[in-house]
């Protein structure tokens, strides 16, 4: 009986200690590939900085029309996606972890921005002053460095406006024009987002549809077109934002049709993500009578491709039809 007893605690013994021996292994390899992953995306960036540094070092003229960029990114001493000087913010930005709905969430204009379950209160809030402070994603200010900003003062939302945020992510864009639109149409296709979208925009679920799909050129079961988008919902004038991913080109001629009969549908599309987005679509806005302007400043933009001259790229193109 004893020695059975002690067999037990044996084997219990070496289950525990080879559990957590086995759990002890597995953190530190996720901390080593998550270390090796932040070495190479450093090395990744500082590669580009050198390179780009390097090559406008030896293209002088045309050095000359990114001059305030590149002094920037000189600067800073890094490659970064936004070569301008962040904007300050209020330190008190209220932000915590909603323990009902065990998510995180920032607070913009007195209502609560939600973020994915896995992110820590703290990276939520970090996201947040990204958004604001270097991308400044908001507004309608029309000043130099802002290439990511969807408005100006010509092309933005207006009171009564239909809303499409499309790419929404975490929908801080559709929570800042929540007020001023009669509707909103949140189109996004990560599962991990649709949770906080809703709880984000529960106060206003009589106002807003949530669509998780990929939007593109067709219509499946996981994607949407643009023109369905547009074809499904009356309005009189309309505010589209759309920053998917490499994707904008082909949804924007898919829907030429419903673009050119519908009198104003106001876009602001992202045109960073490809090298030749940014002519493409100024073609394409040209073609159909669409006036179209570009933000202001410029992006370095290499997640989806290789860097090639002239390296820094066109935020956001923005467009409406002519009026006759």
């Amino acid at each position: 009986m004893r020695d059975s007893t002690i067999k037990k605690l044996l084997v219990n013994l070496r289950s525990f200690f080879t559990t957590n021996i086995k759990r002890r292994i597995n953190e530190n390899t996720d901390r080593i590939a998550r270390l090796e992953n932040m070495l190479d995306q450093r090395m990744t960036t500082k590669y580009h900085y050198l390179h780009l540094l390097d090559y406008y070092g030896r293209h002088q003229e045309e050095a000359k029309s990114y001059q305030k960029e590149l002094n920037y990114i000189q600067h800073y001493g890094n490659y970064c996606n936004f070569p301008y000087q962040p904007v300050p913010m209020p330190e008190n930005i209220e932000y915590g972890f909603d323990q009902e709905v065990q998510l995180p969430y920032v607070v913009h204009q007195n209502k609560k921005l939600y973020f994915k379950t896995n992110q820590m209160p703290e990276v939520a809030l970090g996201m947040y002053k990204n958004y604001i402070q270097t991308e400044r994603l908001l507004g309608t200010d029309d000043f130099d460095g802002v290439p990511h900003q969807y408005q100006s003062p010509r092309i933005k939302v207006a009171d009564g406006d239909v809303v499409f945020d499309i790419g929404a992510a975490e929908g801080l864009f559709a929570l800042d024009q929540i007020e001023k639109a009669s509707h909103v149409v949140i189109v996004e296709s990560d599962p991990d987002w649709i949770k906080p979208l809703r709880q984000t925009f529960a106060p206003y679920s009589d106002k807003v549809t949530i669509i998780q799909k990929f939007v593109s050129a067709t219509d499946t079961d996981t994607t949407v077109s643009l023109e369905t988008l547009l074809s499904n919902v009356n309005y009189d004038s309309a505010f589209v934002k759309m920053d998917i991913e490499g994707y904008e080109l082909q949804s924007l001629i898919s829907a030429e049709r419903v673009l050119s009969q519908k009198k104003c549908t106001k876009l602001s599309v992202a045109s960073y993500h490809k090298q030749h987005d940014a002519e493409e679509m100024k073609s394409f806005f040209d073609n159909i009578d669409f006036y179209s302007e570009f933000s202001n400043g410029y992006m370095l933009f290499h997640l989806y491709d290789t860097p090639e001259p002239p390296y820094f790229r066109r935020g956001v193109i923005r467009g409406v039809k002519k009026e006759k």
